[in-house]
């Protein structure tokens, strides 16, 4: 027994001494200093996708880019890299990811919609924020139940009447104290059509894999930055501060 957990730790050894030496050569091609090698061979053991993905992807000539975008694009079996593959009929959804400011993925200004069946991504329905059910008012449905059709957005709230926006009886009991209005949760009349003015959006990883969608991982989000277009230089001239007379003039 002790034999087997010898040869497993000396294959895991093993392993992680090849993951570390292949980004050591890279490192070393790629002209990085002794300093910046040893750190990122050291945290390649661990997370090794930061360095394939990131600062690798730094490193590599215009060139070298367009051809890492086009050959893994190709592997994803896509014709865009920031496409999305129709959980329902397999077609290609196109411009379906983008990146939020802060470098992170997210779902790019919509309609998602698939060119050959009902499927579409940017709903509701796939966002953190999304409750599920509607009040007793708006139709069958109840609160908190499966119904995906209607909803509330708990990071965006409005004023609205308290029986819109609580359960009948609690609507009662406020009524009964005065209450007419309360602030709550946006109503969501349909899931598929989020409000216009939302930037909130936030995957809900659970319902995401429930539906069959893969959110983009660290390599599709490093293929997105390539496919972005590079931002243009500022050549805005600077402002001129007036001189001395006219800042007393003012």
């Amino acid at each position: 027994m002790n034999g087997f957990f010898l040869a497993v730790g000396l294959a895991a050894l093993g392993f992680l001494a090849w993951r570390a030496g292949r980004i050591w050569v890279d490192t070393g091609q790629r002209g990085f200093g002794l300093a910046r090698r040893l750190g990122w061979t050291l945290l390649g053991v661990i997370t090794p996708s930061r360095y394939w993905w990131g600062a690798r992807m730094e490193a590599l000539s215009p060139h070298e880019q367009t051809d890492l975008l086009a050959r893994e694009t190709t592997a994803l079996g896509l014709s865009r890299a920031d496409s999305l593959r129709c959980p329902l009929c397999s077609a290609e959804v196109p411009h379906a990811w983008a990146l939020a400011p802060d470098g992170r993925p997210t779902v790019a200004p919509g309609p998602i919609e698939c060119p050959h069946c009902d499927f579409r991504l940017d709903s509701c329905r796939h966002c953190a924020h999304f409750l599920s059910g509607a009040p007793q008012g708006w139709g069958n449905s109840g609160w908190h139940s499966d119904d995906w059709t209607f909803g509330r957005c708990n990071q965006y709230k409005i004023t609205q009447p308290v029986e819109q926006a609580c359960a009948p009886e609690t609507a009662r009991q406020l009524k009964a104290r005065g209450y007419e209005h309360l602030r709550a949760p946006l109503p969501i009349t349909d899931s598929f059509l989020p409000p216009d003015s939302c930037t909130a959006f936030k995957p809900h990883r659970k319902r995401l894999r429930a539906g069959g969608i893969r959110w983009p991982d660290t390599r599709r989000v490093a293929l997105l930055r390539l496919l972005a277009p590079p931002q243009a230089p500022d050549t805005t001239p600077p402002e001129e501060l007036p001189s001395g007379d006219e800042q007393w003039l003012l």
